[in-house]
């Protein structure tokens, strides 16, 4: 009997002349993936399946938290910290760990809070706590900023040697963000050195106008995964209020 979740006419082979599985094609799309972000149409040529197929399997991993979405570029990445949690023994789970901190940061400040980690040019949400207000900027698990513009991005970058800092200054794109987002690696690695200095780092406006938020770096265990930030309005996040914002969102994730 046919069904309406049938995969499609043009599916892979295993290289043996049968038909792959739904299991051994999510697999290859994660593989594909970890190589390069790719857009729906891009991966459906890769696996030789129509593009509704693909669309579906790669809804089905970004639901499960192992895919992300680039709304701008419209291309799917991996969530890097997804797998690394594969390999982590269960006394080390980040979500356990940070969960508590984020949602109390919340319900303290009223704002969103967020854990991003790296993913090529970007930092990607994997824990997010959504404001108490009714005025909120759209952002939800998954989402992917810009890593040379974000608060996020210069947070994690604030936290890394030099010569992992030079590297990534020169890999960057330096594509996206507002008329505000640092250029080139002359103008961000200024803007992260000021960041390590105050132990915190600040989007004025870069990623989108009218929203700011504020990150630093997150350790765990002495291990660096990613930035925890609070973002909101501008309205809201003023330049009187991100200092104080900034060094509280420091002191609680130093406790980790």
């Amino acid at each position: 009997m046919t069904t309406n979740q049938s995969l499609g006419t043009n599916d892979l082979s295993d290289g043996e002349g049968r038909t792959a599985s739904p299991i051994q094609r999510a697999l290859r799309a994660l593989e594909l993936l970890s190589a390069d972000p790719l857009t729906a149409a891009e991966l459906a040529r890769e696996l030789d399946v129509n593009r509704s197929t693909a669309l579906r399997l790669l809804g089905e991993l970004v639901a499960t938290g192992y895919v992300a979405r680039n709304e701008a570029t419209k291309r799917y990445t991996i969530v890097p910290a997804k797998f690394y949690g594969l390999i982590q023994a269960p006394e080390t789970d980040w979500s356990q760990i940070i969960d508590p901190v984020l949602a109390s940061i919340r319900d303290e400040t009223g704002d969103a809070t967020m854990l991003a980690v790296p993913a090529k040019d970007t930092m990607v949400y994997l824990a997010f706590f959504p404001t108490r207000h009714v005025v909120a900027v759209s952002e939800q698990l998954g989402t992917i900023r810009p890593m040379h513009c974000s608060a996020l991005g210069k947070a994690y970058l604030s936290a890394l040697d030099p010569e992992s800092l030079d590297t990534h200054l020169a890999r960057l794109s330096y594509a996206g963000g507002t008329e505000h987002a640092a250029k080139g690696p002359i103008e961000l690695r200024r803007r992260v050195e000021e960041s390590r200095e105050v132990r915190y780092a600040i989007d004025r406006d870069e990623t989108f106008d009218g929203v700011r938020c504020v990150a630093v770096p997150v350790r765990i265990r002495g291990s660096l995964i990613g930035a925890a930030g609070i973002s909101g309005p501008s309205s809201r996040l003023t330049d009187a209020r991100i200092p104080q914002l900034g060094q509280y969102l420091a002191k609680c994730m130093s406790d980790l």
